[in-house]
């Protein structure tokens, strides 16, 4: 069947097969009177890719929902300059914050910290994969429904401020770096295409990205001065 969804703000439809699709993006739903920008349908052949891409065996229902969202991410990419961002983003005093890390770092334990040690201040956007966007010059992180394995999310969208790279250590620190240093971690952490207009177009959004966040190398244990000591740095401008 076919459905109308709206994911940073942007609208499309999509020719589904599986109720677990449509159970993971309802939420996203479009109205009534907004009109699609673009639509796809997924095939058998969109199915047998992502089995061919995934190294464990999934059933064909989650199969077809990361074949929608990739042909989403690249329809994004190459005309509404968006594009997914793998890590787990929260919002502060209406500020974005993004965790990054290799899987099993401790990015969604991190996101725990925060919500135990700040409460009500903090919002989850996303756990696993937000979109990440520029409307008039400034870059926004969306909700999506592709929120991780708990399901951590909010269909909404906060200005960027600030990227952390996690990585774990017996003490807490924190320091902004540099943005020469942060362009091959970013396209890590992203879906690189193999056209190359989508390539450039990514490249270009990473770039203007990065200069607009505050980006910070971040190392943490599971304390909760973990989050005390980031969130001191990032929202308060001092350690």
């Amino acid at each position: 069947m076919i459905f109308k969804f709206k994911i940073a703000d942007i609208v499309f439809s999509a020719d589904i097969r599986y109720k677990y699709t449509y159970n993971i993006m309802k939420d996203f739903l479009a109205g009534d009177g907004e009109e699609s920008l673009f639509a796809f349908e997924i095939t058998d052949e969109d199915i047998e890719r992502e089995r061919k891409l995934c190294p464990n065996p999934l059933s064909d229902p989650m199969y077809e929902s990361t074949a929608v969202y990739r042909k989403y991410i690249y329809n994004v990419l190459r005309d509404y300059d968006a594009f997914f961002f793998h890590c787990s983003s929260i919002a502060v005093d209406n500020k974005a914050i993004m965790f990054t890390a290799r899987s099993g770092t401790g990015k969604s334990t991190h996101r725990n910290l925060w919500l135990k040690n700040f409460g009500d201040k903090v919002t989850v956007i996303n756990d696993d994969k937000p979109i990440i966007r520029r409307v008039d010059g400034v870059f926004y992180v969306y909700g999506t429904p592709w929120n991780g394995k708990e399901g951590f999310g909010s269909n909404i969208r906060v200005p960027a401020h600030a990227l952390c790279f996690l990585s774990r250590s017996e003490t807490n620190s924190i320091g902004e770096i540099g943005t020469a240093d942060v362009v091959a971690k970013t396209l890590n952490q992203t879906v690189r295409p193999r056209e190359p207009e989508l390539m450039s177009n990514l490249l270009e959004l990473l770039d203007g990205f990065i200069r607009q966040v505050h980006c910070y190398d971040l190392r943490v244990n599971m304390d909760d001065e973990a989050a005390i000591v980031a969130y001191n740095e990032i929202i308060r401008g001092n350690v």
